[in-house]
């Protein structure tokens, strides 16, 4: 996995000569954008700051993304976009742990405060913006999918309950360590016989793995239903893009009931963009949730983990 931290200061100018130009029509809106921002180290996604102006009722302030997209345009970059004004921090919208559309993160309509921001004529938005991604998904997409289809010159079989899925030695290596090393030794059944029996999964989990495998993919209904298997399994063999796939997903469900299970496969899995979701949450709801019963019992289950949170939202650096 790998993290792109982009930092940009927006001065507008003029901001009450260009409010007074709307037309007085209910409906006449202007849209202003920033120069588009990013990280040189990961040119495919980048962000641009909006403000939307709508006479009478709106002024806007938010976030836009280019690239790559999420799971339906949706996407979980964490960000912040304040101004900074005598020494004083105002915060306009910051990120959460739930999956946003891409196209307007932090939407917010600061028209409350419009005479406070046109005191001096002029805006300096900042803003701070960090995302995680995998390279190696790109890569995946489409470029074998005929391929698993129409179960092409396949040459080894998953069997999983009454399940005996094709698939091809090939694919399976290159996407899994443990396949790889697995047809490697000579040693091995599944390298001579060229059929693999899984016995600790069920079946969706597995074929999710494949899917993946082969599309760089899973289907949201699936993961839905199978997302904590699916990253069991997807660690079981070590196929770090689909467990990160996983994580992102589970981040968008954290909540008061399934925090402590999260904690747990932050402790014994490794799950570093999990562990940074649990900590968005807690920053948030902080002074409901670090006096209720879920955060003494992940402190008692978690000792280390829980100080690592704590550390992380009393010092506010989750994701900067």
């Amino acid at each position: 996995m790998n993290t792109v931290v982009c930092r940009v200061r927006w001065e507008i100018e003029n901001l009450k000569k260009i409010w007074k130009n709307i037309d007085n029509h209910y409906s006449s809106s202007i849209l202003m954008t920033s120069k588009r921002f990013g990280n040189p180290n990961f040119t495919k996604v980048q962000w641009e700051l909006c403000i939307e102006m709508k006479r009478y009722n709106i002024f806007a302030i938010y976030l836009r993304q280019t690239g790559p997209n999420g799971m339906g345009g949706l996407v979980n970059t964490q960000y912040e976009i304040f101004m900074v004004k005598n020494k004083i921090r105002r915060v306009f919208s910051r990120s959460t742990n739930k999956f946003e559309n891409q196209d307007k993160l932090g939407y917010s309509n600061v028209f409350d405060i419009l005479e406070e921001i046109f005191e001096n004529n002029t805006l300096n938005l900042q803003c701070k913006v960090s995302a995680d991604w995998y390279a190696a998904i790109d890569n995946l997409k489409f470029t074998y999918r005929y391929m698993w289809e129409e179960e092409l010159f396949s040459d080894c079989v998953i069997k999983v309950a009454d399940r005996a899925i094709k698939t091809h030695r090939c694919i399976l290596a290159k996407n899994s360590k443990v396949f790889r090393k697995m047809f490697e030794q000579t040693e091995m059944i599944e390298g001579v016989t060229g059929e693999v029996t899984i016995i600790d999964f069920k079946p969706e989990p597995v074929q999710a793995m494949l899917d993946f495998f082969y599309t760089g993919e899973v289907n949201k209904d699936v993961m839905e239903k199978h997302v904590e298997a699916i990253f069991a399994i997807a660690h079981k063999y070590q196929v770090l893009p689909l467990k990160y796939e996983c994580e992102v997903f589970m981040t968008n469900l954290i909540d008061d009931e399934k925090i402590l299970k999260y904690c747990g496969m932050v402790h014994f899995y490794d799950a570093p963009t999990l562990e940074k979701g649990c900590k968005v949450y807690i920053q948030i709801n902080k002074e409901k949730f670090l006096k209720s019963k879920g955060w003494e019992e992940v402190e008692e289950v978690y000792p280390k983990l829980a100080i690592r949170i704590l550390k992380s939202v009393v010092c506010d650096n989750i994701c900067f």
